[in-house]
């Protein structure tokens, strides 16, 4: 779970980037010391970073040689095409920013949404072989009636 947390930070940057260097990602992972602790991102960690998240994802990140070693993910449509991933790699995102805020925690309220979680599982199962589902439908400003 860290791995990916780390793989979904690393993604997030450089998409809000564009294009970014190695040694300003070094920077941004060395202010994020809750990933970090204050360290740099050596290229060969970001190299197996880069190979593991084209494996898991099939995002891949290559570098512009021209006007600087630049860094960009060359296939956005596998994150803006595919509903599911970029929900996912949203969902991870805001997760990580909040955790590389973890001083001000107490700072940051959110509410309780609900949640499909407990049954998701069960369902998702429940496709794979298959099977049919039934839901009955509540609306959430009236759950008892």
């Amino acid at each position: 779970m860290e791995q990916l947390r780390k793989y979904t930070w690393l993604i997030e940057k450089i998409r809000m980037a564009g294009k970014i260097s190695h040694k300003d990602l070094s920077d941004k992972w060395e202010r994020a010391v809750d990933y970090s602790d204050g360290r740099p991102l050596h290229r060969a960690t970001f190299n197996r970073w880069r190979e593991a998240i084209y494996s898991q994802f099939g995002i891949m990140i290559d570098c512009q040689r021209t006007g600087g070693y630049l860094y960009y993910i060359s296939n956005p449509e596998e994150i803006d095409d595919d509903r599911l991933k970029k929900w996912m790699l949203d969902s991870f995102a805001v997760g990580n920013t909040i955790g590389e805020h973890l001083s001000i925690i107490d700072r940051i309220v959110v509410d309780e949404i609900p949640s499909g979680r407990y049954h998701l599982t069960t369902i998702m199962e429940a496709m794979k072989e298959n099977r049919v589902v039934s839901v009955t439908y509540r609306q959430f400003s009236n759950p008892c009636g």
